[in-house]
């Protein structure tokens, strides 16, 4: 059985945590920012991150918004994390590769004259 939208996005943020890419203390988009990013509803992304704070993953505070929690409980590593990481850091790579010839092409159009 398919899990549900609310269970999805929790899932992609606690693997997130997980791998590191959201770190201790950083502070989360707002739930509408990741409702556009996920496609669901805000309603949706609060649900998930209702289930991330009882997990002890995130901390709200009031006005200030939703962070990673400081002291986060420990999260089974699995072989599943390990992929996603060494998969991220190749997508980092090709982002910055992206981004370097962006730049050098950005550079030739304003020297044309």
């Amino acid at each position: 059985m398919p899990r549900s939208a609310y269970e999805q996005v929790a899932d992609d943020l606690r693997r997130q945590i997980a791998a590191g890419v959201l770190k201790a203390g950083q502070r989360l988009d707002g739930n509408a920012k990741m409702a556009e990013r996920y496609g669901v509803a805000a309603m949706t992304v609060r649900h998930a991150l209702d289930i991330l704070r009882e997990e002890g993953l995130i901390v709200s505070q009031q006005g200030r918004g939703t962070f990673v929690a400081s002291d986060p409980p420990e999260l089974e590593p699995s072989e599943g994390n390990a992929q996603m990481a060494d998969e991220l850091s190749e997508i980092k790579v090709a982002l910055e590769l992206i981004n370097s010839r962006l730049d050098r092409l950005e550079g030739q159009v304003r020297a044309r004259p």
